[in-house]
């Protein structure tokens, strides 16, 4: 469920990973203290860079995540009711891939660039 920061998601897979993410999080926002067999709470001890010492914190129950097989079956369930997997998916129409050319302007051909580039140690083309 979780991912290094150096990937790139389009839109709508980075719309339904935030989606997941905020179903996880609602689920085990509220997890109660993990309780000892000699009824005691536990704790882990974290230590600070920043500030050179430790600092402990409470250790939640593990989680669990019995709502997945429940939310998988909703999932098939819609999609078989709403007929097999399209063949090409819809775009919405606030989609960040459609905005296009983000330059602004229309785009030079490539040969006028080619004439017009100007490389170090060179005098630029006249």
């Amino acid at each position: 469920m979780y991912v290094g920061k150096r990937f790139a998601f389009s839109p709508p897979v980075y719309e339904a990973r935030c989606l997941l993410a905020a179903l996880d999080y609602n689920h085990h926002n509220h997890r109660p203290d993990y309780i000892t067999r000699k009824n005691e709470k536990s704790y882990k001890r974290l230590y600070s860079i920043k500030s050179q010492n430790y600092r402990i914190q409470v250790v939640k129950v593990a989680k669990d995540y019995s709502y997945i097989p429940e939310l998988q079956r909703c999932i098939l369930r819609k999609r078989m009711d709403g007929g097999a997997l399209p063949r090409k998916a819809k775009c919405n129409p606030g989609d960040p891939r459609n905005l296009g050319n983000l330059a602004g302007v229309v785009a030079p051909p490539t040969p006028e660039l080619v004439q017009t580039q100007i490389r170090r140690g060179q005098a630029p083309a006249t």
